[in-house]
């Protein structure tokens, strides 16, 4: 009977592993209309699209750090893979943070680069953890090629926030849990809809085949001429 019980627990094991954390926000870009944005989550994937399972999606590879966007209709996968940022930084600018209780394990951060207000969230810490943490993997993933986007931009079109939401401090808006409302430096408004539990369905974690896969390029910049930056937080 021992070995019957076992069969029993590695059967829930595996149902627990085949579900899938769907959830819902709805972002507005400034003059646009608000728009729907889906991800799934789970222990290996997370995939971000509108919310269909036919249209053009974000596939975050968990395990291997990689990125790909897929556009169905080019038929190409614009593949990212998470490289190590490097030691010395191109710019310098002061970091402060602002926490501060908004409700019982909900709270507002607000964080400002040489004094520009960069990004605003309000969060909740013990909802849905690991969503936060893939989402926290998912930028940093795309850390490496934000900072080749960085530095192909022209110097007075740069300004501090870049680096620091979506570079160097690109995690530190989930550090107080999941997103529940969260307004960027462009204006970029995001608002937490919901989530539920659902089975897994094999095709949101699949790659098409038969695909072009094209790279970002790298930054015309050499990175052994910048110089050492200290980055001041308060």
């Amino acid at each position: 009977m021992r070995w019957l019980a076992c069969m029993f627990l590695l059967s829930g094991f595996s149902a627990q592993a085949a579900m899938v954390t769907e959830l819902i926000y709805h972002d507005q870009d400034p003059g646009s209309e608000a728009y729907v944005t889906r991800i799934l989550v789970n222990e290996r994937y997370m995939r971000l699209d509108d919310g269909r399972d036919g249209g053009d999606f974000v596939l975050f590879d968990r395990k291997k750090g990689e990125v790909v966007n897929v556009l169905h209709g080019l038929k190409v996968l614009m593949r990212v893979t998470g490289r190590p940022l490097p030691l010395v930084r191109p710019a310098a600018y002061r970091v402060e943070e602002r926490a501060e209780q908004v409700k019982q394990g909900t709270m507002r951060l607000q964080i400002r680069a040489d004094g520009v207000l960069c990004s605003e969230t309000v969060s909740a810490r013990d909802l849905l953890p690991d969503a936060a943490r893939a989402m926290s993997e998912y930028k940093l993933a795309l850390a490496y090629t934000q900072l080749q986007t960085y530095l192909n931009t022209p110097e007075d079109l740069r300004q501090p926030c870049d680096l620091l939401h979506h570079v160097w401090e690109s995690g530190r808006s989930l550090a107080y849990g999941l997103p529940l409302e969260e307004r960027d430096y462009s204006g970029r408004l995001r608002r937490f809809s919901g989530s539920t539990r659902k089975p897994l369905d094999s095709s949101w974690f699949t790659l098409p085949e038969g695909y072009q896969t094209l790279q970002p390029p790298e930054a015309d910049q050499a990175t052994s001429n910048w110089q050492p930056a200290d980055v001041q937080t308060r």
